[in-house]
């Protein structure tokens, strides 16, 4: 493992990373199911959590560690580009890591909560601000990342658009959801939102099984 190439690592990490990452997530949809009228409820949500049981605490583990495996290999890609594309590279980073930083305290505080802390409101509403404001930072990062990949052929450019008009979409659905009081209104956003990490996750084993074709 240690004489593996950066190229091979960066591609499984870009097939591992996302596919492993919104498993996690639709486990823990299923796992610790509410309804609508539930959404904002912090007793509701606290109780789904603490029934997840274990499955919770699991994947909530793994999604930070999965997610840095997305982000490294999108790093690997962006620092390849020269050129038209170069600009957009230190834009996409910051952001992305903003967001990775924001996802890892969510997971974290979360499962501390739960576990310890019985619920407590003002923490978890804490929880829902950060979490949706690093899926901002990730709209806008990966939507400048796929932009500023479109301009290598080598990885579709076509894709690369389609992939970059669907991250600004995201992030468009993650501020309505972040600023709207209606619950309605913000859970729709979010299973909007959940729907687009599955395409980002096609792309982005796309992009991975191409870098492992040249490893």
């Amino acid at each position: 493992m240690g004489t593996i190439s950066s190229a091979k690592l960066a591609g499984t990490s870009l097939i591992l990373g996302p596919l492993i990452t919104t498993i996690c997530y639709f486990i823990q949809q299923i796992s610790a199911p509410t309804d609508i009228d539930s959404y904002g409820d912090v007793s509701a949500i606290a109780k789904a959590i603490q029934d997840g049981g274990s499955i919770i605490t699991i994947t909530s583990v793994i999604i930070p560690l999965s997610l840095t495996m997305l982000v490294y290999g999108i790093f690997f890609i962006l620092s390849e580009l020269r050129g038209n594309g170069e600009a957009l590279v230190g834009y996409a980073r910051i952001p992305m890591l903003i967001g990775l930083a924001g996802w890892t305290y969510t997971a974290a505080i979360g499962i501390t909560i739960t576990n310890w802390a019985d619920g407590d409101a003002g923490a978890f509403i804490t929880i829902w601000g950060v979490g949706q404001a690093a899926q901002i930072m990730f709209g806008l990062g990966f939507t400048a990342a796929f932009l500023a990949i479109a301009s290598r052929d080598e990885y579709n450019s076509t894709l690369a658009y389609i992939a970059a008009a669907i991250a600004l979409l995201a992030t468009i659905l993650s501020i309505v959801q972040l600023v709207t009081n209606d619950a309605t209104t913000a859970s729709t956003m979010g299973l909007i939102v959940g729907i687009t990490y599955i395409i980002h996750t096609i792309y982005a084993i796309y992009l991975g099984r191409g870098l492992l074709s040249r490893a």
